[in-house]
């Protein structure tokens, strides 16, 4: 009997399609009549109960985690200032909720919004969660896996690693859009600068970034200023010592193809503080000096006639991106560097760098 009142509902159920406004009134009615007949209660929603504050942000950190794109809790006694949101403000997730409150007891839904850095970063952690990327960012993602895996492989030490990723991203990306105050979203993600070929600082930190852990390198996040602007670049440990690294500042816009520069590759706090602020609190000291570029391949130069044989040595070896430091010598024009490079059958060459003073010479030839 049971069976049979249950197929006429269904049959009546079906015949009120049309008239329905949506599909959502025909599903909530039979819920509704099913529910009756078999005497139990039907949930729209599976609901975790939380009971304090802190198991409420264990929640939401958990689905971050898991990039759920939503969930919905029980909160026996809710309170809006308790289980406010502005407690959830990120900048890799924004979170909006849509629920209702019945005599304190609360049933909310959390709906989340992640930034694509956070998503990818967050597949590298636990590739079981790569589906959750979209079709665009899936091939972005593998392929930035499989150019790291090959970019390493001959490397020997964790120095040879970072520096292969460096120089990958200086010389395939370039930074942009330039002369616009109003960039894109894309310019700022993984996926944009491995699609677009360009991208500004947070694309080129978070692309050096992910690289770097896929390497099994030991790399964070910086934030703060660089001359005068909000900007992000990473610091890298190397046997125990912590390392400045700004890929951005190494590939200065306008772009020079496959101009390779090392001007803040693994540098001091005192070296990057005449151009940078960050929370020297909020981060480890930067004092070791033994993987900066410069001092680690030991193009240090101290003399006019050191610079003319490390100049010299440059050139027999087929170079054509020159890069130096100064220590106890000061250069006082770009004639001092052309004028080695003359009669070596280039037609143009650039230097950068500050005269007057120690500096980082970058010395591109053609």
């Amino acid at each position: 009997m049971k069976k049979i009142l249950l197929i006429i509902i269904a049959a009546i159920i079906m015949s009120q399609t049309v008239a329905a406004d949506n599909m959502e009134d025909v599903i909530s009615a039979w819920r509704n009549l099913y529910s009756g007949i078999k005497g139990a209660s039907y949930g729209e929603v599976n609901a975790g109960r939380v009971d304090t504050k802190e198991e409420w942000l264990a929640e939401i950190k958990k689905a971050n985690m898991n990039l759920e794109d939503s969930i919905t809790l029980s909160i026996p006694e809710f309170s809006s200032q308790e289980y406010d949101l502005s407690q959830l403000k990120s900048y890799d997730v924004s979170t909006t909720a849509k629920g209702n409150v019945n005599s304190g007891r609360a049933r909310i839904t959390y709906s989340f919004e992640y930034n694509p850095n956070y998503k990818m970063i967050r597949v590298m952690a636990d590739e079981k969660l790569y589906n959750k990327l979209n079709l665009e960012e899936k091939q972005v993602y593998t392929a930035v896996k499989n150019t790291t895996a090959n970019i390493i492989k001959d490397c020997s030490t964790e120095f040879d690693r970072e520096l292969a990723i460096h120089n990958f991203i200086t010389d395939n990306y370039k930074y942009g859009p330039v002369g616009t105050t109003d960039v894109p979203r894309r310019a700022h993600t993984i996926t944009g600068i491995v699609m677009d070929k360009e991208g500004i600082c947070e694309a080129y930190a978070n692309l050096f970034y992910m690289m770097c852990k896929m390497a099994n390198l030991d790399v964070q996040f910086v934030t703060g200023e660089a001359n005068g602007i909000g900007h992000i670049w990473t610091m890298i440990n190397l046997d125990g010592d912590y390392y400045h690294v700004d890929v951005t500042s190494d590939d200065p816009a306008p772009d020079v193809e496959y101009r390779e520069r090392y001007d803040y590759f693994n540098v001091t706090d005192e070296y990057i503080s005449s151009s940078h602020k960050w929370d020297r609190a909020s981060y480890p000291e930067c004092t070791a000096e033994k993987y900066n570029y410069h001092v680690y391949n030991n193009y240090i130069v101290g003399s006019a006639e050191e610079l003319e044989e490390f100049i010299n040595d440059s050139l027999n070896k087929g170079k054509t991106s020159i890069s130096f430091r100064t220590k106890g010598y000061i250069l006082n024009s770009a004639d001092e560097i052309k004028n080695l490079t003359k009669n070596r059958g280039f037609h143009s060459v650039a230097v950068t760098g500050e005269y007057g003073k120690e500096s980082t010479y970058n010395v591109s030839l053609k």
